[in-house]
């Protein structure tokens, strides 16, 4: 639905951009502004084929929002995942704990081969949590789907991975 709602708004704009004059009065032809200082370089070297003036492209901004807006992209690229949901099977602690929680692990994969599973290490405990859900209604609906066989497992928030893209 989204994907709809952008390609309608990109399609509006686009006819918005084709219905603009050329700036200047004249009507030439184009439908595009290109300053007299960029005209004579792309009709000469083919590289620019079109350049169109808009309100933002001319935006001044201080050297500090600029700074900001750069440590936020990449404080944001560093971020291991996103905050979500997932369903909470099974916690063991003690000498042989990772192993058995592994054990489990192999167990809900054979069973169910589509899922994500992962074994979380918070001290003392070793976790086994499955599932990448952005909302609870999903994690809620997988949790029903498996709930005959892991009768004891709930619903817990986490960082979860990004999305793939579609």
């Amino acid at each position: 639905m989204v994907f709809r709602i952008v390609t309608l708004s990109g399609l509006f704009f686009l006819l918005w951009a084709l219905s603009l004059q050329p700036a200047g009065g004249s009507d030439d032809g184009r439908l595009w502004y290109l300053p007299d200082s960029l005209r004579q370089d792309s009709q000469s070297s083919g590289t620019l084929s079109a350049y169109m003036g808009l309100p933002w492209d001319h935006v001044r901004q201080d050297e500090e929002i600029a700074a900001l807006l750069k440590a936020h992209r990449e404080a944001a690229g560093r971020a291991p995942g996103i905050p979500g949901f997932r369903v909470h099977l099974y916690m063991d602690s003690g000498n042989l704990a990772r192993l058995n929680t592994q054990r489990k692990r192999a167990e809900f994969e054979n069973v169910h081969p589509g899922a994500k599973a992962y074994v979380v290490y918070e001290e003392p405990y070793f976790k086994l949590r499955v599932g990448d859900f952005r909302t609870r209604l999903d994690a809620r609906r997988y949790l029903e789907e498996i709930r005959n066989d892991y009768p004891g497992a709930y619903i817990v928030v986490d960082t979860i991975n990004f999305p793939e893209p579609d």
